[in-house]
């Protein structure tokens, strides 16, 4: 069997199969129920079998002659630092620093990753995703969770 010609679908397809395939089988320990009576796994199991059968039809579609050959650049390991690092530090800043805070360092943290962005539309960014954030999980969704640093 020949290389897929499309290498970037064919590996975003094997991890959106095998990212899938294991929500799918996680899901499948818990209740199921019906459509009409669901349970806590029937949306996670769904979901997951969606997920891995779009990766399926990527995976398929990366030997489509119909589409230019396509390489796949090399990883940039800095910019996936940035990014991991930014949600590491949301994760630990969001109980002591609050929602607003942590929202705004992983945004500024994680736009290191790009060199396209400059530090005043980071800002721009970080205040913009930050007070989204704020009106979408704490106001309307009602999420227990501190808007600013609690002492």
């Amino acid at each position: 069997m020949s290389a897929p010609r499309q290498k970037v679908n064919f590996c975003v397809g094997l991890l959106y199969l095998a990212i899938g395939s294991s929500c799918a089988l996680i899901a499948k320990g818990y209740s199921l129920g019906t459509a009409a009576h669901m349970g806590a796994g029937f949306f996670p199991f769904w979901l997951g079998v969606g997920l891995a059968l779009l990766g399926l039809g990527s995976v398929a579609g990366a030997w489509s002659r119909q589409r230019p050959r396509q390489q796949l650049d090399t990883w940039q390991l800095s910019s996936l630092g940035w990014i991991l690092l930014g949600i590491a530090l949301f994760a630990l800043l969001l109980q002591t620093a609050g929602l607003i805070i942590a929202a705004m360092v992983l945004v500024l943290v994680a736009s290191r990753a790009s060199h396209e962005f400059t530090w005043l539309a980071s800002v721009i960014s970080a205040v913009a995703v930050s007070g989204f954030c704020a009106l979408v999980f704490v106001v309307g969704l009602g999420l227990p969770m501190p808007l600013w640093p609690t002492f």
